[in-house]
């Protein structure tokens, strides 16, 4: 500090508590840090012991977690920065060990204990890496005043300036404490300043801006002071004024703000939160429990609700102290997992639903928890493309709580931190999202219910993500699957009951599914479904014939009701019930049923049935529609064929569902009798993979041909303005450059088999795109270009390559199977649709190719009759047009 000056400021002096903040942060540390903590808190720390326990962590992870290291490398440059700080101080005053040991114990406390979440460990020392370039340099200030005249026994000069040096000490233990009960539950505390009243609250960043700004003004300050080694009375008194008089006003005026902003503030709080939910998920889909197939069946799962092992899972109080502490959360938490196993069709969606419901109706019990419990839920479905990953539960797990705790303070600070811009991406990634979920399940009491966890892409992945939220947090998990799926053995706890598996069998539910049954059939009967008279006894007779099953009991119940049949032929189904026995035997009834359809309507569903079960990609409700509107249809008009789209689930008698523009089949063992043999005498049936490829091949080339304007695709613009996109997983309309995300890397008959990305089961509406929202797609207008494009070689080489589950039937009729040479022979006599398909297939970073569609072609010539064909010259003209463009530039990804 100045060691001269003309007058001793000794009115000011007096008037100034000695060690206001110093004393009261102490005692903020002590009084915050919960006793689950204290291990971590060392009261005697230093810096210079805190910089060797970094340096061993950083060598010893050197190898392993890069970011724990980088981390630990800011943290390290903040300590050096600081810790010359003490040494200004005692020029000033005597220090005590509670000032320092507390200091730096709680800056070791936050970082051990943010070290459990990497990403927010990553955005906490940034900001000890931002404070650490704002802070005084703390070295060179005190090689100017370590040799003041200050006696550190009571001058009254190094009070005042040690009280004056306290309030940056204050500020960054506040901030630490801030931090701290992010990752706490039920962690209390307090301003550390008496001198404030009670302010309104304020999210993290706010109080980060406030924190640089008196960092700043310190630095300020500080500067001044110690300039020069003799200054002006008043030249002092005036900067010390300036700094306390910046300090009181900022106080002021985050006390004073007006009430009339409050909206505002809450506004701009949930936008915070909306772009944490986007940063977490890829897709708008799936960020909810999907209840498209939810019914309301009255009492049809209320045994389960009071059933003892589910009643002893969901009752058992959370205990906060448990949730703080990481040894009692790793020791028990197989404990806290629950298995419901049950074979297909059983119903066990139908109770996750109701499950679901329980949950919530009952969060607020007050000897459950002081704070009500959320609950989180995802169902896994291989029919659709974003319910099969373990990545994709688990961000709409941490969609759904960030959404349920978007106006909690810690939640909130936790949202602050993501939004920092530092290496902040555009999507989390999946240790990322971990992370987050791990977080939120820590903050709060939370129930986790999985449906369909066996029909996960990797239930290996998946149980062991889970087991780690589990064991960093008081989680308590239920999982719906069939029997067949295998849980790891760290699920297993010696000498105890874990995991804890309840299989369930027809006989628990046969008389909820009876009481429904019997329920929905008296109703009918009641509104003339089956004529003016008949037989009540027969609707027991159905009912008991549902053996427990109630998909094939719900099922019937939609057929029934299906303006297909007459009151007469529903009698004689209720009369002959046991002919129907199965759900094969449903399922070829119901589609013969559908063969009564106007020829369009037909057209559609089976056209549906074939996108559903052998896309090469997963397209989106845009896409769809567009390809069931053939050129050469009654059905040209697009609107009437989205009518038909959604009212599919009528017209398929429940075989198909449409929910949030995703259509999907309602039961996969729907898409496996379709497959079956025994599906093989409907017309709609996919048994035969090599026809329904042909056909999917015939329509993609006849969209090239037909409907894409035969002009450069870059001239296309379109009519409307442009709107903001929303994120999407539809394969339909996203652009990539990754030729797995499309299946168009190869032509062979494997290709997108194994693809992730693109399971059969599921179409998806999409109108969005990746591009900037100052631009306009050149395929907005075009949303089945990208699919037709990339994807009609592969449907091709498919159609040529004879299907496996034909070598022990009949072959499939050549007309069949050559379907597609009328569209493939229209394309390719089209030098202005070849060459827009060309454009596209680059504009969307994948080089087109048609080597591979030689030989087949060429073999499939020698083999079909020519009499099958017209003449038999237009398929040899196929053929030749196809090797005339490979050798024209396309053999090689050239352009031609």
């Amino acid at each position: 500090m100045s060691t001269q000056t003309q007058t001793i400021d000794v009115a000011m002096e007096d008037s100034t508590p000695q060690h206001p903040l110093f004393d009261e942060a102490t005692v903020a540390i002590h009084d915050t840090i919960l006793q689950e903590h204290r291990h971590h808190f060392h009261q005697n720390a230093t810096a210079s012991l805190l910089l060797d326990e970094l340096h061993r962590l950083s060598a010893s992870n050197i190898s392993g977690d890069r970011s724990i290291v980088l981390s630990s490398r800011k943290f390290a440059l903040f300590i050096r920065a600081f810790a010359p700080y003490f040494d200004v101080l005692s020029t000033c005053v005597i220090l005590r060990s509670e000032w320092v040991g507390g200091f730096w114990g709680v800056i070791r406390l936050v970082f051990k204990i943010g070290s459990d979440y990497a990403v927010f460990l990553e955005k906490i020392a940034d900001i000890f890496e931002v404070v650490a370039q704002i802070i005084p340099h703390y070295q060179q200030i005190y090689e100017v005043c370590k040799h003041n005249t200050f006696d550190p026994n009571g001058d009254a000069g190094g009070l005042y300036l040690a009280a004056l040096m306290s309030y940056v000490y204050a500020d960054l233990v506040q901030f630490c404490l801030d931090l701290y009960r992010i990752f706490c539950r039920g962690a209390q505390g307090s301003e550390t300043y008496c001198l404030t009243p009670p302010t309104p609250w304020r999210p993290l960043d706010s109080r980060l801006v406030r924190l640089e700004a008196r960092i700043s003004q310190h630095r300020r300050w500080l500067q001044k002071e110690t300039e020069t080694h003799v200054q002006q009375y008043a030249d002092v008194t005036l900067h010390r004024r300036e700094y306390l008089e910046f300090l009181h006003r900022q106080s002021e005026a985050k006390v004073n703000s007006p009430l009339d902003q409050e909206d505002q503030r809450v506004a701009k709080r949930l936008r915070r939160v909306t772009k944490v939910q986007s940063w977490l998920s890829s897709s708008g889909v799936g960020n909810t429990y999907d209840n498209s197939h939810q019914e309301s069946h009255t009492n049809s799962t209320t045994w389960f609700l009071h059933t003892d092992a589910y009643v002893r899972w969901r009752d058992k109080p959370f205990d906060g102290t448990e949730a703080n502490d990481r040894d009692s959360l790793v020791g028990n938490w197989q404990h806290r997992v629950f298995f419901v196993q049950a074979k297909a069709g059983f119903g066990k969606t139908t109770i996750s639903h109701s499950v679901v419901e329980n949950l919530v109706a009952g969060a607020d019990d007050p000897d459950l928890c002081d704070e009500p419990p959320a609950t989180a839920s995802f169902h896994f479905s291989h029919l659709r493309h974003d319910r099969i990953h373990p990545d994709g539960a688990f961000r709409s797990m941490a969609y759904q709580l960030l959404e349920t705790h978007r106006h909690d303070h810690e939640t909130l600070d936790a949202v602050c931190l993501l939004l920092r811009k530092t290496s902040f991406r555009e999507h989390a990634n999946a240790d990322e999202v971990l992370d987050v979920l791990s977080l939120l399940l820590h903050q709060h009491p939370t129930f986790i219910v999985i449906d369909g966890a066996d029909e996960c892409i990797d239930t290996e992945l998946l149980l062991s993500s889970l087991a780690k939220l589990c064991r960093v947090s008081d989680a308590r998990a239920l999982l719906f699957s069939r029997p067949n799926m295998k849980i790891p053995l760290e699920y297993q706890k010696w000498a105890s009951d874990a995991p804890h598996i309840l299989p369930l069998t027809n006989k628990d539910n046969t008389a909820a599914i009876n009481y429904y049954v019997i329920q929905d059939l008296n109703r009918m009967a009641d509104q003339g479904f089956f004529g003016i008279s008949m037989d009540r006894n027969l609707i027991l007779q159905v009912a008991q014939s549902t053996n427990g099953e109630f998909l094939w009991g719900s099922l019937l119940l939609k057929f029934l009701q299906s303006h297909l049949l007459s009151a007469e032929e529903r009698l004689s189904i209720l009369r002959n019930i046991q002919t129907l026995h199965g759900l094969e035997s449903l399922y070829h009834v119901m589609l013969n049923a559908q063969a009564r359809h106007s020829q369009h309507e037909k057209r559609i569903i089976a056209d549906v049935f074939s996108w559903l079960t052998f896309p090469i990609h997963h397209i989106g409700s845009a896409a769809l529609l567009s390809a069931l509107s053939r050129h050469d249809s009654e059905v040209s008009d697009i609107t009437e064929a989205a009518d038909i789209m959604h009212a599919l689930p009528k017209l398929t008698c429940g075989l198909l569902t449409v929910s949030h523009d995703t259509v999907a089949f309602s039961h996969a063992s729907i898409r496996t009798y379709l497959q079956s043999s025994a599906s093989q005498n409907s017309e709609f049936s996919l048994f035969d993979e090599s026809s329904v490829h042909a056909h999917l091949a015939a329509r993609c080339l006849s969209y090239l041909a037909h409907d894409v304007p035969q002009r450069p695709l870059g001239s296309l613009h379109s009519n409307s303005p442009p709107t903001i996109p929303t994120p999407t997983g539809s394969g339909a309309s996203q652009h990539t450059s990754a030729s797995a995300d499309s299946g168009y890397k190869s032509l062979s008959s494997s290709d997108g088999d194994n693809n992730p990305m693109a399971p059969p089961g599921t179409i998806q509406h999409s109108t969005s795109r990746a591009n900037s929202i100052r631009t306009v797609p050149f395929d907005t207008h075009l949303p089945f270009l990208r699919y037709a494009a990339l994807c009609w070689p592969i449907h091709l080489t498919r159609a040529l390559t004879p299907s496996p589950s034909l070598h022990h039937h009949a072959s499939a009729s050549p007309a069949t199977t050559l379907a597609y040479l009328p569209s493939l022979n229209a394309f390719l006599t089209s030098r202005l649709a070849v060459t827009a398909w060309v454009e596209a297939s680059y504009r969307y970073n994948l080089p087109p190719t048609l080597t591979r569609l030689v030989g087949p072609l060429s073999d499939l010539k020698a083999e079909v009759p020519p009499s099958t064909v017209e003449a038999g010259g237009f398929e040899e003209g196929v053929a030749e047009r196809v090797e005339d463009k490979s050798e024209f530039g396309m053999a090689d990804g050239g352009r031609g």
